[in-house]
């Protein structure tokens, strides 16, 4: 039996156990018509789905509930009166999350688009709004600063950051009225709460400080004849490395970028750098001597969201400058 599907205790009605309760699948149950579920003191339900079984409803969060969170269950009887009761899941005893930010150190331009946040364990969602906070250099809070949607990786332990396109492009309504996310040449600093818990119910126990640097805007493509390849020796295992001119966009990089040789993808491991300034590829087996392709995707994208096809913000007045070259070659001697 997972943890969270242990009860905790009644924080109300002696009749709990009669009432309401977890079944194995994870899934609050109550007895009656209908459910409603409400994390802490949340005004709004969860997101779910809600089933008719017998004489019982049963609800199916749409995330995971978490351990040590306290839950309302309102739920209505055949009399139609809606009785409400609280529940705690119990936590088990587990190591605190650590999170981490990429790139890094976060050297961005001002019209960034986007960060990633990697946490050691897959983490509560739907919260990340209140648990995030944009900081000026003078201290104050960014407000609206993010996206509201909510990007996990399938292990639930990397978190798409929004900035708000909405402000972050030139010469639109958010951008006007309320100003960019990021100002160029300024400090901000990215706070992450202690409180935030991972799915097994342990919290971060200390808040995550991260300071972004903002630099000049970016409108310009990723042109990789700008790139510089370091070839490997053949017969060798060494690693291929492109260092690039500009950061890129760290989660794109790790398949964006593939080796072929005659025609056929070469095998092997790719690692990207903390920074994203530079990319590598070990290959299985020893390199072949003569030429190989470095086969770049055309919707790669830099910090700013620029592509080699095309820049993030278009002028249709203005004529396009896209990358001269989607594959570079190099020599295995």
């Amino acid at each position: 039996m997972k943890p969270w599907f242990i009860l905790f205790g009644l924080l109300c009605s002696a009749t709990f156990a009669a009432d309401v309760w977890v079944n194995e699948a994870g899934q609050i149950e109550a007895r009656g018509s209908d459910v409603r579920v409400f994390r802490g003191a949340a005004t709004a339900p969860l997101f779910g789905s809600v089933a008719k079984e017998s004489a019982s409803v049963r609800f199916a969060a749409a995330l995971p509930l978490v351990p040590g969170e306290t839950y309302r269950v309102e739920f209505q009887k055949a009399d139609g009166i809606w009785n409400t009761q609280r529940l705690q899941f119990a936590q088990s005893p587990s190591a605190a999350p650590a999170v981490s930010i990429s790139p890094s150190p976060a050297l961005l331009p001002a019209n960034a688009l986007k960060l990633y946040l990697h946490f050691t364990q897959p983490m509560e969602q739907g919260v990340f709004l209140e648990r995030i906070t944009l900081h000026r250099q003078d201290g104050s809070v960014v407000h609206g600063a993010f996206r509201e949607t909510e990007l996990w990786s399938p292990d639930g332990k990397r978190l798409t950051l929004w900035l708000h396109p909405g402000r972050q492009k030139t010469g639109v309504n958010l951008n006007i009225d309320e100003g960019p996310v990021l100002q160029e040449d300024r400090r901000h600093t990215l706070r992450i709460a202690a409180g935030w818990r991972s799915i097994t119910g342990a919290a971060l126990g200390k808040e995550a400080v991260f300071e972004l640097i903002a630099g000049a805007v970016d409108h310009t493509c990723p042109d990789p004849q700008r790139w510089q390849i370091t070839a490997p020796k053949a017969g060798t295992c060494d690693p291929l490395l492109v260092t690039f001119d500009e950061p890129m966009d760290p989660s794109m990089l790790v398949s964006a970028l593939k080796v072929k040789r005659a025609n056929k993808e070469v095998s092997g491991t790719v690692a990207v750098a903390a920074n994203a300034g530079r990319w590598s590829f070990t290959p299985k087996a020893g390199w072949e001597r003569g030429a190989n392709i470095l086969e770049i995707d055309p919707l790669l994208e830099d910090l700013a969201g620029n592509n080699l096809l095309g820049p993030f913000e278009v002028d249709r007045e203005a004529p396009t400058n896209p990358a001269s070259a989607t594959t570079l070659s190099f020599n295995a001697d």
